[in-house]
């Protein structure tokens, strides 16, 4: 196998090993999944980052959102239909 055929391989390895039980979906996601997936930039999401807003876990200056994270807090700002008393 080629290094390049390899780096590929664990490329896809690594890409598997973030794969959960959430249906599919990754246990955690990069700033570009996470803009991708909420339809943001990925300016907003480190501006949330550095307010408060959105937690994330940092390994060296890289940042990981989990998936339970992210759903907690999109739990947290969901808004009720109007006329609705849920």
């Amino acid at each position: 196998m080629t290094e390049d055929g390899a780096h590929k391989m664990r490329q896809m390895e690594n890409s598997e090993a973030v794969e959960t039980r959430h249906s599919g979906s990754r246990e955690f996601y990069t700033v570009a999944q996470l803009a991708d997936l909420l339809q943001l930039n990925e300016m907003t999401i480190y501006r949330m980052v550095k307010a408060g807003q959105l937690p994330c876990h940092l390994i060296g200056r890289i940042m990981r959102f989990r998936h339970d994270d992210i759903e907690e807090f999109l739990k947290q700002r969901r808004v009720p239909a109007r006329g609705s008393k849920d």
